[in-house]
């Protein structure tokens, strides 16, 4: 029973959150105050100042992979909200005249996948919350928005799958690979359940989401294969988008929204992402690389999609695109600081508590422990493990810094990394869709918010976890009956 102690930590997060009610900076104090006393009083391992050491240097490692995207995410995420980006998609999607049930999946599956893939945090909702009332009433809003933010597996870039690989010690894209194994047939089935929330489905527009679901999957797959899972939820998003345009109505008036400097920010980004990615193994092969790390983890920054959110930003804002009024006043760089630095203490916190864990053998008892329940049975814990951890810390990051160097062992000890560590990446990306952070950012989108609105988010929320996190599961059980036989 002593192996179980290792979840101590998340105990302490859970109890923090959702007991004590504290914030997730608060909830990530606890769980590492928690860890040092497993360190210091000998738990797993006898006390060694190293272990410390080395856990504080890995993290400080991993939050810079981490902390270079989510910083310069939302600090490109407010350069292109106030040139009126953001304002400029709302425009270009009114233009197409697409029957309401196809508009739905576009603006929920096609610009808010894109969206939330670039710049993370639940901002795709700010666009895509106001568009769906224009088509149906507040409680189907709020259904929509969040099936729109079940694609966090390929959110922001990424990060959380790069950090994962960087976890597990797989190369990115065999852990990508493995993704698309755990979270693709969520993708494929997700704009029928955008159909499901229309009143009477017909036949005609079930084949049309059925096609909606292959090129998302399909979007996804070969842009995480053939250029990278940084930018494979693009993909996904902008095949979901070229689909409804050749069911849409192409008029003078939607070239002219697209050609607004407005949305170049957009198309830049994708751009530039897209030449890091190729230009990386010349950069490389030519010996410029600029890498930081320790005998355990490390950070290629070259590799990190910071540089094209950085490069861009500073494009745009050079172009005078940031100088429009339509958002804050405030400096730019004062907003994303007041935005960013609970988020990034809280990784911190929960990277050091992982590393920890791992330093003094708590991560090694714990997988050994989830292994003596046999491979069936570790697959399920696995998953849900990472959807609680998601939960608890709001993130999909935390939940991979807290639980992904014990599904990895886990993993290894059944010879299969990759499913198991894919099985944690996917339950925590999709319950992360269901945290209280993103529930508070889709109520913020809500115009005239109601005492019932805050109610249905979290029914709809949690209802849409369970459900993914048992889609993810079978996926599981079914690669391994496969495998196995």
């Amino acid at each position: 029973m002593i192996n179980y102690l290792a979840l101590l930590p998340c105990v302490a997060v859970v109890v923090a959150v959702l007991v004590l009610r504290l914030s997730g900076l608060a909830a990530a104090t606890f769980a590492l105050i928690t860890t040092l006393a497993l360190w210091a009083f000998g738990t797993f391992s006898p006390i060694q100042f190293d272990h410390l050491g080395h856990a504080v240097a890995d993290s400080v490692v991993l939050e810079l992979l981490v902390g270079v995207v989510i910083f310069l995410g939302l600090f490109f995420a407010e350069v292109s909200s106030r040139s009126g980006g953001l304002g400029a998609l709302g425009d270009a999607i009114n233009t197409l005249s697409l029957a309401p049930s196809r508009a739905m999946i576009l603006i929920t599956l096609g610009i808010g996948v894109m969206l939330e893939s670039l710049t993370g945090y639940g901002i795709s909702m700010l666009v895509t919350v106001p568009l769906l009332l224009q088509l149906v009433d507040r409680n189907k809003t709020i259904c929509l928005a969040l099936i729109g933010m079940s694609l966090m597996p390929w959110g922001a870039l990424s990060v959380s799958a790069l950090l994962g690989a960087e976890l597990s010690g797989l190369p990115p894209q065999d852990l990508a690979n493995a993704i698309i194994t755990t979270s693709g047939p969520i993708a494929f089935f997700l704009p029928l359940f955008c159909l499901l929330i229309v009143a009477r489905p017909n036949l005609q527009d079930a084949i049309y989401a059925l096609f909606a679901g292959v090129a998302l999957t399909v979007g996804i797959a070969a842009t995480s294969n053939w250029i990278g899972v940084e930018v494979a939820g693009v993909g996904g998003g902008l095949a979901v988008i070229f689909y409804s345009l050749m069911f849409g109505s192409i008029r003078q008036d939607l070239v002219h929204v697209l050609a607004r400097p407005a949305l170049l920010p957009y198309g830049l980004l994708i751009v530039a992402v897209v030449l890091q990615k190729l230009s990386a193994p010349y950069l490389a092969g030519a010996g410029i690389s600029f890498v930081i790390e320790t005998n355990r983890v490390s950070f290629d920054l070259i590799k990190s999609p910071g540089i094209a959110l950085l490069t861009v930003a500073l494009i745009c804002i050079a172009w005078q695109f940031g100088q429009s009024k339509s958002g804050s006043d405030r400096p730019i760089l004062n907003e994303v600081a007041s935005r960013s630095w609970r988020a990034l203490a809280s990784i911190f916190f929960f990277l050091v508590t992982a590393r920890l864990l791992v330093e003094i053998g708590g991560i090694a008892a714990l997988s050994g422990q989830l292994s003596q329940l046999g491979i069936y049975p570790a697959v399920a814990v696995v998953t849900i493990l990472g959807g609680i951890g998601a939960y608890v810390t709001g993130s999909g990051v935390a939940a991979n810094a807290l639980f992904m160097p014990s599904a990895a062992a886990t993993g290894q000890n059944f010879d299969s990394l990759a499913l198991f560590a894919a099985l944690q990446h996917s339950g925590a990306a999709h319950v992360a869709m269901a945290s209280l952070p993103v529930i508070a950012i889709l109520l913020t989108a809500l115009p005239n918010r109601v005492a019932n609105d805050e109610r249905t988010a979290f029914r709809v929320g949690l209802g849409l976890a369970v459900l993914w996190v048992l889609f993810v599961v079978a996926s599981g059980l079914a690669q391994l009956a496969i495998a196995l036989t």
